[in-house]
């Protein structure tokens, strides 16, 4: 992968001011800021005190981050559970804040957000006679769980 170089050294006081600007903007992952990190060129044993200082500054925070991208990618794009999870495991959070991430999801608006998409898919699919194998999968896709699709399908 193609790795920009800052145009100039930056010093560590602009580099820390860069990234607690990156880490305001919006809920970033450990991950995330660890790379920014690197891409401002701060050397290992730096971007670890960094690291810490935001941290103990409360601009990092893993269950925070996964709290909200839980909500979010539920509430405005409609992922299950599944796909959130994946999603999350690849942003290096660990198993136990995901599960607390998950829980967060209120599961009645979960099985009517589940409902709604059967049913905007059925309508779409009316003529189709694979109709149900074609929702089944929409759905599995966007991350709900295949015993819970095929119980409402």
């Amino acid at each position: 992968m193609f790795r920009k170089r800052p145009e100039k050294d930056l010093t560590p006081d602009e580099i820390l001011v860069k990234i607690e600007h990156y880490c305001a903007y919006q809920e970033r992952s450990p991950m995330e800021v660890q790379r920014k990190l690197a891409l401002l060129g701060a050397k290992s044993d730096l971007a670890d005190q960094m690291y810490a200082v935001l941290e103990s500054d409360g601009f990092i925070d893993a269950t925070r981050f996964a709290t909200a991208f839980a909500g979010g990618k539920f509430r405005v794009n409609h992922w299950g559970r599944v796909r959130i999870r994946l999603r999350l495991r690849q942003h290096g959070i660990s198993e136990l804040i995901i599960a607390q991430a998950l829980a967060e999801i209120d599961e009645k608006a979960y099985l009517q957000t589940l409902q709604t998409l059967l049913g905007h898919k059925k309508q779409q699919l009316a003529d189709d006679p694979n109709a149900k194998q074609k929702t089944a999968a929409y759905l599995i896709r966007a991350g709900f769980e295949p015993e819970l699709v095929f119980a409402n399908l």
